[in-house]
């Protein structure tokens, strides 16, 4: 994903490189301010069951009213105001506005040879930065638009494990774009008022440093952003 995207952005600059004063075209770089909702459901899945416990267990979060902001650069053809954009969101933001919670008991601990039971406390929570998008966005009639493209984020896993638990590692989802709004522009600067959904891909991760007895655990979820966004631009 990240070499389709490095291709399409690519290929903006290049076009922007041959762009001249003299085309109708013209070289959009601007803001976004946006307040979103990110929706994730996932479910964790264990490969032992002490009995003690659901060896599947799920959750599902709703946060919404987070504000994002970013950058973008694009190029709008004379080719029927067909834009060709990059965006680019700094920072990061969790996924739930909170930890997540569990204490698990178990009968045996690794390296003991006695029958006891033990509880481990897992706390856990997931972040979200590097967000790039490439887009297409085409005029439909008069101020109205649709734009659709390709996403990539990364995804960080902030759980705390207990002694005999094991962790997650962090990975990169990829993700399709779509949204329509409005769009004005007056001499060399423009705005954009538009809705805007990212569907990601699933996300799957296998935890890695667990003892031999508490085998390894399974997540899965699924992440979706919604954003009503309001951007500025200048063109040149």
């Amino acid at each position: 994903m990240r070499k389709k995207i490095f291709i399409i952005i690519s290929s903006l600059f290049l076009a922007v490189s041959t762009y001249t004063v003299s085309n109708a075209a013209s070289l959009n770089i601007g803001v976004t301010g946006s307040l979103a909702t990110i929706d994730a459901s996932g479910s964790e899945t264990s490969s032992v069951d002490t009995g003690a416990e659901a060896s599947t267990r799920s959750a599902n979060v709703e946060n919404p009213n987070v504000p994002i902001g970013s950058v973008f650069v694009e190029f709008q053809s004379d080719f029927y105001g067909l834009t060709l954009g990059a965006e680019h969101v700094p920072g990061s933001a969790d996924v739930s506005d909170s930890f997540k919670e569990r204490t698990d008991v178990e009968a045996s601990v690794s390296g003991d040879n006695t029958t006891n039971t033990g509880s481990r406390l897992f706390k856990a929570n997931a972040e979200v930065e590097n967000l790039n998008k490439v887009y297409l966005e085409l005029p439909v009639m008069d101020n109205f638009f649709v734009r659709a493209g390709l996403a990539e984020i990364d995804v960080n896993t902030l759980e705390v494990k207990s002694s005999n638990g094991g962790s997650y590692g962090n990975t990169s989802l990829d993700g399709e774009v779509f949204g329509a709004g409005l769009k004005g522009t007056a001499g060399n600067m423009g705005w954009k008022l538009f809705y805007e959904q990212t569907d990601f891909d699933t996300l799957k991760l296998t935890s890695t440093g667990n003892s031999a007895d508490s085998g390894t655990n399974t997540i899965t979820a699924d992440l979706d952003v919604r954003e009503l966004k309001f951007a500025i631009f200048y063109s040149f």
